[in-house]
């Protein structure tokens, strides 16, 4: 009995024991697996805190971010505050400095040469004043028929022993002279006034005294319109708006002469308006007397009048083209009145003209004069170019009303001419749309032998006729009462021009004249 109680008093600290054991190592493992468990909720805390944080710190640095651009735009309205305070002094700082710089100009002046002209201008380009000149030399050999006539039929260069036409027409003088010697200068001022004053000191046959070729102003604050008073050249037909510089010949054709010397030519005093268009214009004068006419009781009263128009053109270099139309009028309202001492003649007109070059004076054809009550011309214009090619052509009807009551009462003349050129270098002559005429071609190399230089070359041809006469009867038998004989003359003209430089020009022709 105690064995069996031993036995069972030794079982039982085993039991014990391991019951402990085991019970233990429950509690290490429950334990270990809550402080795992707190370990996880408090990184996870961490983490969740880390976040938060990490998403305020982005939020401040936006907020600061924020701060320094509302910061920025204080600062920036703050400056422009103070621009504004300052702004009235900084515009009166400108100003000052505006005027100081217009004062600092004003005595300053601008120096331009364009093609060997010169241009002097004020700093603002309000007053221009430029140096003119255009010389022309002219020489002629003059082979005349050596048949003699005994009597000179022609009406207007009758005049007795002492008359040098009379004499001269069957024996004109070779020679050379100065055609043309004009010295001046032109410009602006005020931006819409320009003026002229150009002193002629040619002639024809003999260099004449200083006269006045241009003494002009003109107004065009009202563009397209122009206005211009003085002593001038009123646009009288298509060869008279071509510049004795761009003529095809050493002098206007004989019929486009008489329609522009009846009441316009160089120096005739009068007052104009003329209308520009972009491709055209429009021109009317009231013109009195010339610069260099002889006094009389009453001056000439006239209206002179002109249009062009640009039909059609063409800028392509290759294909180059301009076709110009135009009409021209004149009529005398009121001849000049040379007084009563005059008689027959004292309401005087007269056409008369030298044969297309003027180294000898003689005048050719002339009606003597005419004493009328009125007097017109009509005249219509033909123009074209194409690349080297040109042609111009004019026709003219003259008509006069006679004053005293004689029969015919009325007279009619008329006269044409028609002249065309081929540029043999190619070049083009350039339509100017303000004078409604073709200008000289500029030669594309001004001549210099030396480097291959040798300008433009040109060959022109020219025929011109005008008739004179109106119930002249037959010749040989006196004029009859009321007629008029002035002669009938054909010229047919050849030339070789040659451009040297844009402003050097020779011209050689041949003219053959029949009258």
């Amino acid at each position: 009995m105690n064995n069996v109680k031993h036995a069972a008093l030794g079982a039982t600290p085993r039991f014990v024991v391991r019951s402990i054991s085991v019970a233990l190592l429950a509690v290490a493992t429950v334990s270990a697996t809550a402080d795992a468990r707190a370990d996880a909720a408090l990184a996870s805390r961490l983490d969740a805190l880390e976040k938060t944080v990490e998403a305020q710190s982005q939020q401040i640095t936006k907020q600061a971010d924020l701060i320094s651009a509302q910061q920025a735009r204080i600062d920036t309205l703050t400056r422009d505050q103070e621009n504004v305070a300052a702004l009235p002094d900084r515009v009166t700082s400108i100003e000052t400095e505006v005027l100081d710089t217009k004062a600092a100009q004003a005595d300053r002046v601008k120096v331009q040469i364009t093609q060997a002209r010169t241009t002097v201008s004020s700093a603002d380009d309000r007053f221009t004043f430029s140096p003119r000149a255009v010389v022309q030399l002219d020489g002629a050999l003059y082979n005349q028929s050596d048949k003699r006539r005994e009597k000179d039929y022609r009406r207007g260069s009758v005049g007795g022993t002492g008359n040098r036409e009379t004499t001269a027409a069957g024996d004109l003088s070779n020679g050379a002279y100065f055609r043309r010697a004009r010295f001046g200068f032109e410009g602006t001022f005020d931006r819409d006034f320009s003026y002229r004053i150009m002193l002629e000191l040619g002639g024809g046959g003999t260099e004449g005294p200083t006269r006045i070729n241009d003494a002009w102003v003109n107004y065009s604050a009202f563009a397209p319109f122009t206005f211009q008073v003085g002593a001038f050249s009123p646009s009288a037909n298509l060869s008279d708006g071509t510049s004795p510089e761009d003529s095809l010949f050493n002098e206007r054709p004989t019929a486009a002469e008489l329609s522009r010397t009846l009441a316009g030519a160089d120096g005739r005093i009068g007052f104009g308006a003329r209308y520009d268009a972009p491709r055209g214009m429009a021109a009317v004068t009231a013109t009195t007397r010339t610069v260099n006419d002889a006094e009389v009781f009453d001056s000439q009263f006239a209206v002179v009048g002109r249009t062009s128009w640009l039909v059609t053109t063409s800028d392509s270099f290759d294909n180059g083209y301009n076709i110009h139309v135009g009409a021209s009028g004149t009529y005398i309202i009121d001849p000049p009145d040379a007084g009563r001492t005059a008689g027959a003649a004292r309401y005087a007109l007269r056409l008369r003209d030298r044969p297309e070059i003027r180294v000898d004076s003689t005048r050719l054809i002339d009606t003597g004069s005419i004493d009328a009550a009125h007097a017109s011309v009509v005249g219509l214009e033909f123009a074209a170019n194409w690349r080297n090619l040109f042609l111009q052509g004019e026709h003219f009807w003259f008509d006069f009303s006679g004053n005293a009551p004689v029969t015919p009462k009325d007279l009619s003349f008329k006269g044409w001419y028609v002249e065309g050129s081929w540029i043999a270098t190619g070049e083009s002559r350039r339509y100017n749309v303000r004078n409604g005429s073709f200008q000289n071609p500029k030669p594309a190399i001004s001549f210099n032998p030396a480097e291959g230089g040798w300008g433009a070359w040109e060959i022109a041809a020219r025929y011109s006729h005008v008739d004179l006469d109106d119930h002249a009867g037959r010749a040989g038998d006196p004029l009859g009462i009321g007629g008029a004989r002035g002669g009938t003359q054909s010229i047919w003209s050849l030339g070789l021009n040659g451009y040297l430089t844009a402003n050097v020009k020779v011209m050689l022709s041949y003219l053959d004249v029949t009258v």
